[in-house]
């Protein structure tokens, strides 16, 4: 069955997929080709969108005895009588639609920055092209010299801003969502404070790296036409990086001190409630003994009064 003429749908795809890399990225491979193509990806160190587009087959490594490999073989393949293995074609399908939905995604996405490129340069010529008119003709070949670089320039600038935009949107995104995986609320990252992004053009080429505030430069690697941010992500989420451990402390630090606190209240309201049930039970303590005082003081006074009868019997017996 041919599927040249299928039509992708990339809505189905989150917007920043391009991004996506380790456990997100597996999230999504799993939701669209199935666990089996996930694991076979994950097991082969494919970690992110354009590490997987950038694969030839990743089929092929199934060729190999390794005993590594064994469980997937059999979520993968159908084992023959004489115990070759043959790769099952619903697999190879989902991993092929897989491929051509990135890769269309990948394309749009090329498409709309080239859009706003054109966009940008249509809005910048009217004002670069209107004094060409009104100079002479010697000035007017050295302004057309001009015009046709002044375009260029503004070209350039526009196209690192919009990069630079992108990437610190895709930064922040990351970070957001790498908070929620390991479910540590911490304070988001500013730029200029806790790293920064630097763009430089040689020529035609550029290049990318991101300044950490505990004083790592990662150097960024470039995927066509944008960079990869996969490497500050990996530093981020090591152990060398401080900044992120001193948001990690912080955050627990804040943590306890709300515990703390709740810990006081806690034992407040039960101190109040002790003290409460302390008054009431000497309360009742007290009404009992002086119920036992009158009951003592009644007793004594009938015992007076028999008492002094009975020496007013024995007076008149004497009498």
């Amino acid at each position: 069955m041919s599927s040249q003429n299928l039509i992708l749908d990339t809505s189905i795809l989150p917007t920043d997929v391009l991004s996506f890399s380790d456990d997100h990225f597996y999230r999504v491979v799993e939701k669209i080709a199935g666990s089996a193509e996930a694991k076979l990806l994950e097991v082969q160190g494919i970690r992110s969108v354009y590490s997987f587009l950038h694969t030839e087959d990743v089929f092929s490594i199934l060729s190999l005895s390794c005993s590594a490999l064994r469980d997937i073989k059999r979520l993968i393949c159908f084992e023959a009588d004489d115990l070759s293995y043959m790769i099952k074609p619903g697999c190879r399908g989902s991993i092929r639609y897989l491929y051509k939905l990135l890769h269309q995604k990948h394309e749009e996405h090329q498409k709309n920055i080239t859009l706003k490129f054109k966009r940008n340069k249509q809005s910048n010529s009217p004002e670069n092209s209107q004094p060409i008119h009104d100079l002479s003709q010697d000035s007017s070949q050295a302004g057309s010299i001009s015009s046709h670089q002044q375009p260029l320039t503004t070209a350039d600038s526009i196209n690192k801003l919009n990069h630079y935009s992108s990437m610190i949107s895709m930064l922040n995104e990351w970070f957001d969502k790498y908070c929620q995986t390991i479910n540590v609320s911490v304070d988001a990252l500013t730029e200029n404070e806790d790293f920064q992004l630097f763009i430089v053009s040689n020529g035609t080429d550029k290049e990318a790296s991101i300044s950490c505030s505990c004083g790592i430069k990662v150097q960024l690697t470039k995927n066509h036409h944008t960079f990869s941010l996969s490497n500050y992500y990996k530093h981020v989420k090591s152990k060398s990086c401080m900044m992120m451990e001193n948001k990690k402390k912080n955050s627990s630090n804040a943590n306890e001190e709300l515990d703390t606190i709740d810990e006081h209240e806690r034992l407040d309201d039960e101190g109040s409630q002790d003290i409460s049930m302390t008054a009431i039970t000497q309360s009742s303590d007290s009404s009992i003994v002086i119920g036992n005082t009158v009951d003592i003081v009644q007793a004594s006074k009938r015992s007076i009064g028999v008492h002094n009868t009975g020496v007013q019997k024995k007076q008149r017996t004497k009498r």
